[in-house]
């Protein structure tokens, strides 16, 4: 297993938190332009602060605990500035986190905002892009990836690593094969509760296991229910069984 950006982060004595692929090169963000981190663990954004220093020490390396604190203090950061937010262990499939992001996204104008996850979320990369992120880093990426999408992201392009490039074709490819079972008839979020639900999974175990609300799992269940005609949850979890046998005879009627 690959080193992430966090190992870098806390390097040992023997390690160089910045490869020599790009120390001292020089790059785009130089004199004035500003380095925003936002997180709510301060000893992780400070050894990151520190890490990034040494690839770009003309930078002004801003750090704050929430979106509250930043909002506070924007005024110090260049409209033009790079803003790195770490949702750290929190999905953005909960719908909290989703919304703070595109309202954090929104209020920070023409800064472009990149998301950092310690989850390899693969979803993760199209909802922070939905949102208006430039970027998003997951935690099985290097120091070297993060600080190269630092540099290359634009707010008229995005930059997502490589591996998560791969892995979004291997779904793509997955989805195509299955595309006759439960792909077809239901919503991400909706396919997430639904393959739960096939296995009977309590509402409080879907809920945790998908960083959602008790409640939004409960309107999830009901819209799943309602589509395939089911009156309770056991007729339910015995048609998604047949959609995902690849069988045609089940009626799903169409969302809302």
């Amino acid at each position: 297993m690959g080193r992430s950006f966090y190992n870098d982060a806390f390097p040992t004595k023997r390690d160089n938190p910045i490869s020599p692929d790009f120390a001292g090169n020089p790059t785009r963000i130089t004199d004035g332009h500003v380095i925003t981190l936002i997180g709510k663990h301060p000893f992780e954004l400070e050894v990151l602060a520190a890490s990034l220093r040494h690839a770009f020490p003309r930078a002004a390396i801003h750090s704050y605990g929430s979106e509250l604190e930043w909002a506070e203090n924007r005024e110090q950061d260049r409209e033009d500035g790079i803003v790195l937010y770490n949702i750290g262990d929190t999905p953005l499939s909960n719908e909290t986190t989703l919304l703070e992001l595109r309202s954090f996204v929104q209020h920070a104008g023409r800064r472009r905002v990149i998301v950092i996850s310690r989850r390899d979320d693969l979803m993760g990369v199209l909802d922070a892009i939905d949102c208006g992120a430039v970027g998003f880093i997951p935690s099985s990426v290097g120091l070297d990836e993060l600080v190269e999408c630092m540099r290359n992201a634009s707010s008229k392009s995005v930059v997502i690593p490589r591996c998560s490039v791969l892995a979004l074709r291997a779904a793509v490819a997955r989805n195509g094969e299955t595309n006759s079972g439960l792909e077809r008839h239901f919503t991400s979020r909706q396919l997430a509760v639904a393959k739960a639900l096939r296995h009977g999974a309590a509402n409080k175990t879907i809920a945790y296991e998908l960083g959602l609300c008790e409640s939004t799992v409960k309107v999830h269940i009901r819209n799943i229910m309602r589509k395939l005609r089911a009156t309770n949850r056991t007729q339910a979890a015995f048609r998604l069984n047949e959609l995902a046998n690849g069988s045609t005879s089940v009626d799903v009627l169409p969302d809302d």
